[in-house]
């Protein structure tokens, strides 16, 4: 079979996409992979697959959709939202290609809450975005490599800090600024800043810190964590929950339609995770402080996460989508 995969702009939308990709040639080595992205996004650094680009545009990226998909002829499209799907969800209806709609955040974003109209089938994430798009809840495919991390070796306490494929400048000034409350806490700290705002950000020569400009091999991070402090946004919050971390998870209060908020109460609400606001990350130190002695309640965040995971989303798509071909 022939897919094409229409995933740009974020890790948050291409990565559940590079996860269907490698189940994809796991299933046939014979399948064929084309991305679709954005022209002006980050797919060329993190997709490894034939990729192709469209404009904005809307009517740009439809033109642009249309003269890929002629030329491609998949057998189906898979799309993960953002305006690259919009476009490459129209010209797919256009020529008859059947879609498969994937949804990562409990409140569906603008774009897929439009494509779902044209879709064949709607995946969903998390059972509570039922209450906002039809659909069949499969669960966020993680990346194979995200699966197959390694456990922990035995070591200080450590803490991993990031915030999102692009970063995050408040909470990149606030561990900075909390570097001597840390340095009393006998613990080691990872800091991915995104290399938006690494170069400006002050590069503190401490032994317990390490700040990244970004992880490409963001499993390392997750396999020496105690603890992880992140964004909430839906493709984070499901490789952490598929490593069995417990999280503090910090919203991003301008998120479309505040859709991290409620990514992150709904991960509160079984028990995998605490929440911070940007206006309380002067709290971050007392709460981590507070997760450090208490080893059995982080241990029970841990298996919350686990149990919590969707390891297979990426087989039962496949499954979804070779049970409807």
């Amino acid at each position: 079979m022939k897919f094409v995969i229409a995933a740009g702009g974020t890790g948050g939308h291409i990565y559940p996409g590079i996860a269907l990709a490698e189940e994809i040639k796991i299933r046939d080595s014979k399948n064929e992979v084309i991305f679709i992205g954005g022209s002006k996004g980050i797919e060329k650094k993190l997709i490894k697959f034939p990729l192709r680009m469209i404009r904005k545009p809307l009517l740009f990226g439809l033109f642009d959709s249309l003269k890929i998909l002629w030329e491609v002829k998949p057998d189906r499209v898979i799309a993960t939202g953002g305006y690259i799907s919009a476009a490459v969800v129209l010209a797919a209806k256009i020529l008859k290609i059947p879609i498969l709609l994937h949804e990562q955040n409990v409140l569906p974003g603008r774009a897929n809450r439009i494509c779902s109209r044209f879709a064949d089938v709607t995946v969903l994430s998390f059972s509570e975005s039922l209450k906002y798009l039809k659909g069949v809840v499969l669960g966020n495919p993680v990346r194979r490599r995200i699966l197959d991390f390694y456990k922990k070796k035995n070591g200080r306490f450590t803490v991993f800090i990031f915030g999102g494929s692009q970063g995050s400048k408040n909470i990149n000034t606030a561990i900075v600024s909390l570097l001597d409350r840390f340095s009393k806490m006998d613990m080691d700290i990872v800091h991915v800043a995104g290399e938006r705002d690494y170069a400006s950000l002050p590069k503190e020569e401490v032994s317990f810190y390490k700040m990244l400009p970004y992880m490409y091999n963001i499993e390392e991070g997750f396999a020496d964590a105690d603890l992880v402090v992140s964004r909430a946004g839906a493709t984070a919050i499901s490789e952490i929950l598929a490593c069995g971390k417990p999280s503090i998870l910090i919203p991003f209060p301008y998120a479309a339609e505040n859709h991290q908020e409620l990514n992150a109460r709904a991960v509160k609400a079984f028990g995998a995770a605490e929440i911070l606001h940007d206006n309380e990350l002067e709290k971050l130190p007392d709460l981590i402080g507070e997760l450090k002695a208490d080893p059995s309640r982080l241990k029970k965040m841990g298996e919350a996460a686990l149990a919590h995971s969707s390891p297979d989303a990426a087989e039962k798509i496949l499954d979804l989508i070779y049970e409807k071909n």
